[in-house]
């Protein structure tokens, strides 16, 4: 049982990394304040620099790894990332979920 928790619980932390690069590309390429031929860039630059932050610091053999404090306010500001770009999308209850998956999922991997 608890390896099944397990499992589901890595497969919805990797989805919602994944749905940070989402997120941060989609607003990307949703700045009004940017020239049409400017939307692509700046949303494979906030990609790659995300990329590199979790390559560098978060991810499991990352260069850097962070522990502890560290490591909890590399979370927030990864997943937070996320949820900010949705909202200022004007995307407020997709938002709210993936907070919400966010922190459901990190209360299993603390329980476990």
């Amino acid at each position: 049982m608890i390896h099944s928790v397990r499992t589901a619980d890595d497969t919805l932390a990797f989805a919602l990394e994944l749905a940070v690069y989402a997120a941060v590309a989609a607003y990307g390429l949703t700045r009004r304040g940017l020239p049409r031929w400017g939307r692509w860039p700046a949303a494979l630059a906030l990609v790659a620099g995300w990329a590199g932050l979790w390559a560098v610091f978060g991810a499991p053999g990352a260069a850097v790894p962070l522990h502890g404090a560290a490591r909890a306010a590399l979370d927030l500001l990864w997943f937070g990332s996320a949820a900010a770009a949705l909202v200022a999308m004007g995307r407020r209850r997709p938002a709210v979920v993936f907070a919400a998956l966010y922190v459901l999922t990190t209360a299993v991997h603390l329980a476990l």
